[in-house]
């Protein structure tokens, strides 16, 4: 009597599973490496001076592969610039919104926060908001966001903050303020000592929305 035999099949992979993850962070990897080498680059040399193809160049890649992934050298930067200025949000948020009772003490902070990051970003810092920035659009937009921020905490302060100031306008002073004193600092620090940038900025945030002496 013959006996049946049954072909015992193997389970076949699914398809497309592995191959995808591994093709996402291949391209991550490549992203990542453009971001770097354009950080680089444009620190080096600023923007106007920098093509997409030496960014793709240095990251080791053809330079149609930059077009993957970005526009042009200008949304990198606008990228790299934005990332920062979220990562400062956060450090503020982080320092600065439990002391919102203790307006001296959450002065000190805010201006702390301020310094620490022109120090660790100094080169986008330069390029966005130094003087004759390079990418000046992308420096406006940037501030507009922190000026949007700092209003609410001043629209949030009511009663406690000087009489007749109007919540935009101060915000838009300060933040302006910042953003000159910063960039100026941030591209020769030698020009004044780091305490004597951190309690002018203390004092003026203090006398300018609260009103004389801290």
């Amino acid at each position: 009597m013959a006996v049946s035999r049954t072909r015992k099949s193997t389970p076949r992979r699914a398809r497309g599973g592995g191959g995808g993850r591994a093709a996402e962070r291949a391209r991550a990897a490549t992203r990542a490496r453009l971001r770097a080498s354009g950080q680089k680059l444009l620190a080096e040399r600023g923007l106007h001076a920098v093509t997409s193809h030496d960014i793709a160049n240095a990251a080791g890649v053809a330079a149609g592969t930059f077009y993957l992934h970005f526009k042009d050298k200008e949304e990198l930067f606008r990228e790299l610039v934005f990332e920062a200025v979220a990562e400062l949000e956060l450090r503020l948020e982080t320092a600065v919104h439990p002391l919102r009772e203790q307006p001296q003490a959450a002065a000190r902070a805010r201006a702390e926060v301020l310094l620490s990051f022109a120090e660790q970003h100094g080169e986008l810092v330069r390029l966005a908001f130094g003087r004759g920035a390079e990418a000046a659009s992308v420096g406006a937009d940037a501030l507009d966001q922190l000026v949007a921020r700092l209003e609410r905490e001043i629209a949030a302060q009511r009663g406690k903050a000087k009489a007749g100031l109007h919540p935009a306008v101060t915000a838009q002073a300060i933040v302006g303020m910042w953003a000159r004193v910063v960039s100026w600092w941030a591209e020769s620090p030698g020009r004044a000592p780091r305490a004597a940038v951190l309690e002018t900025l203390v004092d003026l945030q203090l006398s300018g929305i609260r009103g004389g002496t801290p």
